[in-house]
């Protein structure tokens, strides 16, 4: 038997499904509910699909919520002679963040033409890779049939990165935080004020 889970989860989940827009006041599903019920991901997720199409970058988004949907480590520790290669090889870390980190590595694994080596080479889950690559192909068949995407839209490669930055902000709103200006290595959650400090 499956435990009830407990109400404090539930509350949780529901305040969550009220900030983005999917539940209403009386906790009935409105439209954008409907459309994030149909994609079988988080609803951050799902709504970080349906916010970049605002900003033109589904196909960005894609690759990332198939990336975090994967539920495996992309990045692996590398070895010594992976070491001594990656010096001569493109990055694939991104300079801004985690998301275009995953984004990065995703969008050169697919360009490769040996994409195993690729993913030995830059210290990368290629299984991962590929369990990613799979989940994407199936969401992207899923915004056009439930969502009925005409097509999917691309902000054009790594030139425009900062327009899926601008969704991402939008789609995790929840999860963003300031700068304080007193103390720089000290940050306030936009939404709880909670403050957060680096180590």
């Amino acid at each position: 038997l499956v435990d009830r889970p407990p109400k404090d989860s539930l509350m949780k989940a529901a305040h969550l499904l009220c900030r983005i827009g999917a539940l209403d006041k009386s906790n009935s599903l409105t439209a954008v509910g409907k459309k994030l019920a149909m994609i079988p991901v988080h609803p951050v997720y799902a709504y970080c699909l349906l916010v970049s199409s605002e900003f033109e970058c589904t196909a960005e988004m894609l690759s990332i919520v198939a990336m975090l949907s994967a539920e495996t480590p992309v990045f692996v520790a590398a070895n010594r002679r992976q070491k001594e290669l990656a010096p001569k090889t493109k990055p694939v870390l991104h300079d801004d963040g985690d998301h275009l980190s995953l984004l990065s590595a995703y969008s050169q694994w697919k360009k490769s033409s040996n994409k195993q080596a690729f993913a030995r080479q830059h210290g990368l889950n290629h299984t991962a890779l590929e369990r990613a690559n799979t989940i994407r192909g199936q969401l992207k068949d899923l915004l056009l049939q439930a969502w009925q995407f005409k097509q999917i839209p691309s902000c054009g490669g790594p030139k425009n990165w900062h327009v899926v930055r601008r969704a991402l902000l939008k789609g995790c709103f929840m999860q963003t935080a300031r700068r304080d200006e007193v103390n720089q290595n000290a940050y306030q959650t936009t939404l709880t004020r909670q403050v957060a400090k680096l180590h």
